[in-house]
């Protein structure tokens, strides 16, 4: 569906060639919720606006179902571009037009009757949920609201792929899950491919299938969703995972447990959370586990089980019962416990 093949981009400020983007090579498959994660100045921004050649790379090749856009004629890739929807952190919304006129002043432009543009307007604010808005105006709206607008607006082209370029970072937490949640509906029902940015973990975990971390205008990882967050590799998702740790132990208790034996971290995915493997140890090694912490995260399609765990007991009854959980599937984590 979206193949981008050693995307490059280069800008020249002051005569300084500066380099966003690093041979990025991406591939997203139809229907799929595509996520890419970095800080600012990552080149997140640069390489989404790729997709659609609002930034021509400097090097590198666009395909869209296997067709190159930088060989299309003007023609040709503006019909491209309308399989392409886009929504910004800013909305974007004409502040003087209606909600209505809003979704329908770029179907005017594209030559759509009356007619069309009506049925269109009235299905995607029904699916956006505002049928009620449509002769309001942005200043009426609430952030949350307005980014409904945004959707619904890039929905009535009806595209195949949606660009989502940081569409909830402006938006609070509550609004935020409202708006996650109705792209995780778009894409169940109407069966779009998303692809999108931004520097927030949760929507990654929320709504994504696939992901990729990018630092310095390369991928530095890339992989499902439940791989690169249990087990990563790199050191910007390390941090990313570090700044949203849901359990802070302070380094002085942390001291205290290390004095008797050893705090790890357990991840249980998929079958290995329905096994009673703590309760096992207590049994059969001669350690004492003890919970200090714990919790399930809900990604899109799984649920992943955390415990913070204190093993007492001695050296080789401690490496052995770290052994065991890992026959069990489990991932035990030693280092960094402090962030988890």
């Amino acid at each position: 569906m979206i193949e981008l093949k050693n995307i490059s981009k280069d800008y020249t400020v002051d005569k300084k060639v500066i380099t966003a983007l690093k041979d990025v090579s991406v591939q997203v498959n139809a229907g799929e919720i595509y996520g890419v994660i970095g800080y600012s100045g990552a080149g997140k921004s640069t390489l989404i606006r790729c997709i659609n050649l609002l930034e021509t790379p400097t090097t590198g090749q666009v395909f869209i179902d296997g067709v190159n856009l930088q060989v299309l004629d003007k023609i040709a890739l503006r019909q491209a571009r309308q399989k392409i929807g886009m929504i910004f952190q800013g909305y974007n919304l004409l502040t003087t037009a209606t909600v209505y006129d809003n979704i329908a002043i770029p179907l005017k432009l594209t030559g759509l009757s009356k007619e069309v543009i009506a049925e269109r307007v009235e299905k995607y604010l029904g699916i956006v949920g505002l049928s009620d808005r449509a002769t309001a105006y942005p200043a009426q709206l609430s952030g949350g609201q307005k980014q409904r607008v945004a959707i619904a607006r890039a929905l009535s082209h009806e595209p195949e792929i949606l660009l989502s370029d940081e569409a909830t970072s402006a938006l609070d937490p509550n609004t935020t899950e409202s708006i996650l949640a109705l792209l995780l509906e778009i894409n169940e029902k109407l069966g779009l491919t998303i692809f999108l940015i931004t520097h927030e973990l949760s929507v990654i975990q929320r709504l994504c299938d696939r992901v990729a971390v990018m630092e310095n205008g390369e991928i530095v990882e890339q992989g499902t969703v439940v791989e690169v967050f249990t087990q990563p590799r790199s050191t910007v998702t390390k941090s990313f995972l570090k700044n949203s740790a849901k359990y802070k132990i302070p380094e002085k208790i942390v001291g205290a447990f290390d004095q008797t034996g050893v705090l790890i971290q357990c991840t249980f995915v998929g079958d290995a959370a329905s096994q009673p493997a703590l309760a096992y140890v207590s049994k059969h090694f001669n350690v004492v586990p003890n919970i200090i912490a714990g919790g399930i995260d809900q990604f899109k399609n799984e649920a992943i089980g955390n415990l913070i765990v204190h093993l007492e007991g001695r050296t080789a009854d401690i490496t052995n019962t770290i052994t065991y959980l890992e026959s069990q599937a489990i991932i035990v984590t030693k280092e960094g416990v402090l962030n988890v």
